[in-house]
């Protein structure tokens, strides 16, 4: 069973806005380091392509899945924020120096000044956030779908902080720990069990809610928090075992049930013509093709052909990870980013509304065309991107089309928040005057 969410439980819009409107400024740094990418097919062990994997993956979608969880948290998981001011404080601001400090270390060859304190400042956030929500689960009574996967992707996300802080121990201060063990796990657990084990996990409710779809098949609710983890655990071993690419058959066909089972979902859809459904289609489509370029690599499939058509399978790599961090992860965080930040505001209007007065509509505050707009350039980003990967176009237009993105959805969100402050004070004004009670 799926729980209704209860909106009277919801966090002050001064917890999660940060978080949201944070993104898209980070987007752009990452388009900014896209451009410093070298010609030729692009390695995911370059400086460049690792400062824009981890703004992508931290900065990005990592404060906008932190203001979109904090609010699901409560409303579905009844989780209480007794003293939001001190948790956003607590939160925000180390893990945006970290990011910060992790990209400018990437950039100046793992200097372990900028090393260090990155990862100290990241795993203090990264951290204090899991233990948080999963604490907050464990005292709830909410058992639905959505709180079990959130459980389940919080416990990935400590797996992959700790790895990732013990990377940077390795790279940084020289721990004897194997580092190429510690980043297959990292990059399993981050990439797996946090962004596609929370982005199951939120599924569960924001795709029928905002999409008006059949809910997910009731075995799917029931066992997927279990089943996912269990998956990528088994896969893991697995490969580490073996070597083999059969080991990842698990996780893949995990993962490809639940792509096929939302894109059924939203094939359903009771909005056929709402631009949010196109994003998590998208989102769909480059899960599966980047599981498809992963296991082509991982079954060294590509050496007969790609050296022919002068590729390297090391840009077949890359393509795998942009598909899933930006196609996967910024493909869903944005199909719910322009739902989810209207929604906010008018959630906070309808509770400062004086007597008699009605907070504008959501499509008020950021309209339909709005995310339009949004989802063309992020298909051209898309595509932009894995043309980038396989060394078929420069990294100075991938980058400028990131940015291009960045500044639009950094548009769009101030002018709904503009609209937000605007209502509000005319709303402040007409009771000051006496017009309105």
């Amino acid at each position: 069973m799926q729980g209704w969410p209860s909106y009277d439980r919801a966090p002050p819009l001064s917890l999660p806005l940060p978080f949201l409107l944070a993104s898209p400024c980070w987007l752009f740094i990452a388009g900014l380091c896209l451009m410093l990418a070298g010609p030729g097919q692009l390695d995911r062990f370059d400086p460049a392509a690792l400062a824009a994997a981890h703004l992508l993956a931290l900065g990005v979608l990592g404060n906008a899945m932190f203001g979109a969880a904090l609010q699901i948290l409560a409303v579905v998981a009844g989780v209480s924020f007794s003293r939001p001011r001190l948790l956003l404080h607590a939160l925000f601001w180390p893990l945006q120096l970290g990011c910060g400090l992790l990209a400018a270390a990437f950039l100046n060859g793992f200097l372990p000044v900028l090393l260090l304190p990155a990862a100290a400042l990241l795993g203090w956030a990264l951290l204090v956030f899991a233990g948080f929500g999963l604490h907050g689960i464990a005292k709830s009574p909410a058992r639905d779908a959505t709180t079990r996967g959130m459980a389940s992707a919080l416990a990935a996300l400590l797996a992959a902080a700790g790895l990732g802080i013990a990377l940077a121990g390795t790279l940084g201060a020289a721990w004897p720990l194997p580092w190429k063990t510690l980043l297959d796990w990292h990059a399993l657990w981050a990439l797996g069990g946090w962004l596609l084990g929370l982005v199951m996990a939120v599924a569960a409710t924001v795709v029928p809610m905002f999409q008006i779809t059949p809910a997910y098949p009731a075995r799917w609710m029931r066992h997927a928090a279990m089943i996912w983890p269990a998956s990528l655990l088994a896969s893991g071993l697995g490969w580490q075992l073996t070597a083999s690419w059969l080991a990842w058959l698990p996780a893949w066909m995990a993962a490809l049930a639940f792509a096929a089972m939302t894109w059924r979902l939203q094939r359903r859809s009771r909005r056929p013509g709402d631009c949010g459904r196109r994003f998590w289609q998208m989102a769909m489509a480059a899960l599966a093709l980047g599981l498809l370029a992963a296991w082509l690599v991982a079954a060294d499939l590509l050496a007969a052909w790609l050296v022919a058509a002068d590729l390297l399978a090391a840009g077949w790599a890359a393509l795998s990870g942009w598909l899933l961090l930006f196609g996967l992860g910024a493909g869903a965080v944005l199909g719910m980013f322009y739902k989810i930040l209207p929604f906010l505001l008018w959630l906070d209007l309808q509770r400062k509304a004086p007597p008699g007065a009605r907070p504008p509509a959501t499509l008020a505050l950021l309209p339909e065309s709005a995310q339009r707009r949004c989802l063309f350039v992020f298909s051209a980003c898309l595509a932009m991107g894995c043309a980038l990967a396989l060394g078929r176009l420069p990294g100075t237009e991938a980058g400028v089309g990131t940015c291009a993105l960045a500044a639009l959805v950094a548009w769009d969100a101030g002018r709904a928040v503009w609209r937000y402050r605007a209502c509000a004070r005319n709303w402040r004004e007409t009771q000051a005057a006496g017009v309105m009670p």
